[in-house]
């Protein structure tokens, strides 16, 4: 993140200590940890109570963490909700959703990868990449709470990693999500589980913390553990249990033993007696988990009566023991499932989607501040990766609403569709792209009417993506879309007075460059609170290159002019210049941008 902070990973006490020695008050920590903790916003700029000019700091110096919901399944069985995140440098980790009467519980990732190497865990297969960040830990909560409309009133440590191979940021995260500042969820209702690294069993004692401790066993003697576990090898199966007793004596909380029956290895009548032998007069409670089969590993589940059976001779024993209700059955089960199988389609992807790139697409834009203007209100986004789910995504806007806030909106607009684009969990382009420009006319409206300055800004937008050679476009305002191959073709309808009134066949198009009305604009992002996008859609043609552009472009070079330099047989590099170029020699009146997308490889003519 370019050497930004974590904003989201400093407690309240460092945050304040960040915030006064970046010269403001205080009390302004508070109110940026609610709005990332409670209102568990992802973007400075909705942080509404905040100056201006302190938003910006913030965003210069500081980074959120917002994790992409990559994909979800649902069980069709009971509800229960297995999502895969993005993180932001390309990682993907896996966060669970139980639904219980007492309420909802999640399970979250605490690393990426894990390297622990238990023989039944699909997590452990590729090793470990990097544990996760306080903040990574966190917005797996928010994200599922998010996502469901519902408070989230369980968590357990329990997913992807050994959280005390990940100890200083697993005690942060604790103490973030327990903050009575922020989403406060009680001690009591969260859940850490290890494998058994035991000091850091015993250090999470020692600061007698009010969570539940549970203990991956899997195994009821050291030779068997050694089989399932190779943490064994390090700290034996004796050392383990007496770190549980010692994390109950300092504690008061009851340990919870984790034990996955494995078919035909640890479910005999032996096993259950021997562990009943282990953890006699402990304050404990028994998992019997029906392990999941994965199928890099030959285990297999426990049948139904052995696993009774195995339950009835703990009980007889005095052991409190449950059978872990299965949930999710009907979707990926054990822990790095759907992880795995998503890196391993992605991998495929990524090979022929880097192909085709290298062949097809090439994208160069440039923006300008011209000749007269002393500040460039233009702004622009382009990525031939895919944001969200779309493939592809480019946008240029054109603010405008004075000095300042024409700069604001157009930048501010272009983020707010990007971060719509990234989170939307939807699959039809057009509907993704909609949804994106509300959102972002709305809180641009709200923007305005919070602060005076900002009162009668809007902005341009034109926003595309390619599909399958397909081109999608929305636009709202005067800047244009065109196909130029062997002539240039407007997509875009310009919302504009002028060219309502070429329309209606009231002036022509030449006389229309010239209107002393030509800059006034019929429709824009945050002029009303139902904003009208027009919507279209291209099938693209060998040779057909795009051209995104402002006002800027248009109003000082011909479209005919526009084709015959697109389409020479130079570099986008130089097109994309000689555009702005062409415009500043023409007088260069107004911001310039150019966007030039060449979506596939052509033979062009020489000028």
């Amino acid at each position: 993140m370019d050497n930004k902070i974590d904003i989201k990973s400093f407690n309240l006490e460092e945050l304040t200590a960040f915030i006064e020695k970046n010269g403001e008050k205080a009390f302004r920590a508070k109110q940026v940890y609610q709005w990332l903790h409670v209102k568990q916003v992802d973007a400075f700029d909705e942080m509404t109570n905040l100056s201006k000019a302190f938003r910006e700091k913030l965003e210069q110096l500081c980074y959120i963490t917002d994790l992409h919901q990559e994909a979800v399944q649902i069980s069709k069985i009971d509800g229960t909700r297995k999502y895969l995140f993005l993180l932001e440098d390309g990682n993907v980790i896996e966060s669970v959703l139980m639904r219980y009467k007492h309420g909802n519980s999640v399970c979250i990732s605490s690393q990426v990868g894990c390297r622990m190497g238990c023989r039944f865990c699909a997590s452990t297969l590729d090793g470990l990449v990097r544990g996760l960040k306080p903040s990574e830990m966190l917005d797996q909560i928010y994200k599922i709470g998010k996502d469901i409309g519902e408070r989230i009133s369980n968590v357990v440590v329990m997913g992807t990693g050994e959280p005390m191979d990940n100890f200083d940021n697993l005690l942060k995260f604790i103490e973030l999500l327990t903050d009575e500042n922020g989403l406060n969820i009680s001690q009591r209702n969260l859940t850490v589980s290890t494998c058994g690294i035991v000091p850091r069993m015993r250090e999470l004692a020692d600061r007698q913390l009010a969570i539940t401790l549970a203990l991956s066993l899997h195994a009821s003697n050291q030779q068997k553990r050694l089989e399932l576990m190779p943490v064994a090898n390090k700290y034996d199966i004796h050392e383990v249990i007496d770190a549980c007793r010692y994390y109950f004596d300092k504690t008061g909380r009851r340990v919870t033993f984790e034990y996955s029956l494995v078919g035909g290895v640890n479910d005999t009548d032996e096993d259950a007696r021997e562990l009943s032998q282990l953890i006699h007069s402990m304050n404990c409670h028994v998992n019997l988990i029906p392990v999941n089969p994965i199928k890099e590993r030959d285990y297999v589940q426990s049948n139904a009566a052995v696993i009774a059976a195995f339950k009835n001779k703990l009980e007889k024993n005095g052991i409190n023991v449950t059978i872990r209700r299965e949930m999710g059955r009907d979707i990926d089960g054990a822990c790095g499932q759907l992880r795995k199988r998503y890196i391993a389609s992605k991998e495929g992807e990524h090979l022929i989607l880097q192909q085709e790139r290298i062949k097809r697409m090439k994208t160069y834009s440039i923006t300008d501040t011209g000749a007269l203007r002393e500040m460039n209100q233009d702004y622009f986004f382009a990525s031939d990766d895919p944001v969200g789910n779309l493939p592809n995504l480019y946008i240029v806007a054109d603010g405008m609403g004075g000095h300042k806030a024409g700069d604001y909106a157009s930048r501010y607009t272009t983020q707010r569709v990007v971060a719509s684009v990234s989170r939307d969990p939807g699959e039809k382009p057009v509907s993704i792209i909609k949804k994106a420009i509300s959102t972002a006319n709305k809180i641009l409206i709200e923007e305005a009417a919070e602060d005076e300055s900002k009162q009668g800004m809007g902005t341009t937008l034109v926003v595309a993506t390619i599909i399958d050679g397909k081109l999608y476009v929305a636009n709202v305002g005067d800047s244009r879309l065109y196909i130029v191959n062997d002539d240039i073709r407007q997509v875009t309808k310009d919302h504009s007075l002028v060219a309502e009134m070429v329309r209606l066949g009231e002036v022509d198009v030449a006389a229309a460059r010239e209107h002393p009305d030509k800059n006034i604009i019929t429709r824009a992002i945050g002029a009303k609170a139902d904003v009208e996008a027009d919507f279209f859609e291209v099938e693209l043609q060998e040779g057909d290159r795009i051209v995104i552009c402002t006002d800027g472009l248009t109003n000082m070079v011909e479209d005919e002019v526009i084709r015959n330099i697109v389409s020479c047989d130079i570099s986008i590099e130089e097109k994309t210049e000689l555009l702005v170029k062409t415009a500043n020699q023409n007088g260069g009146r107004d911001n310039i941008t150019v966007m030039i997308i060449e979506p596939f490889m052509y033979e062009v003519k020489a000028c």
